[in-house]
């Protein structure tokens, strides 16, 4: 039963697409896998260890979004604009790979790390408190020969 029904679906796929599209599909979708997860791990990489504890230190204020009065206030305010939209796109990634195949929390962590809001740290310690979110980030450190974040 279940031999017939993927062999009518590979076929209506065949019929009204082609194989050169499914074909050109699969290739895209690969390539854009293994840029994804190049990425993911450049950017753990080169995350400082202490970064999930030096933000506990700051006190209270952690989440109050910082306020800029330099002169230079529209630069600032592009290049924050660009890091909440990536920051949104990664999230929204993140919660796609929850059902769809990838590394969906280390995603999402990524993306609530560049979106400032309150509640922000408690939202990112329960996603750090899954001991399979720290061991995947540090499985992805170990294997660049770098030492593993500290959480507490």
């Amino acid at each position: 039963m279940l031999t017939e029904y993927y062999t009518e679906a590979t076929t209506y796929l065949t019929d009204t697409f082609g194989p050169n599209f499914i074909f050109l599909t699969i290739l895209i979708t690969s390539a854009v896998s293994i840029g994804y997860f190049i990425l993911i791990s450049y950017i753990i990489t080169n995350m400082d260890k202490r970064y999930f504890i030096r933000r506990k230190n700051k006190g209270k204020n952690a989440d109050v979004i910082p306020k800029r009065t330099s002169g230079k206030n529209s630069l600032i305010f592009i290049i924050e604009m660009v890091k909440i939209l990536i920051g949104i796109g990664l999230l929204v990634c993140g919660i796609i790979m929850l059902v769809l195949p990838g590394q969906g929390l280390i995603t999402m962590l990524i993306g609530l790390s560049l979106i400032p809001f309150p509640r922000k740290n408690k939202l990112e310690d329960n996603l750090l408190s899954r001991q399979s979110v720290r061991s995947s980030l540090n499985w992805i450190r170990a294997k660049a020969n770098k030492e593993p974040f500290i959480f507490d």
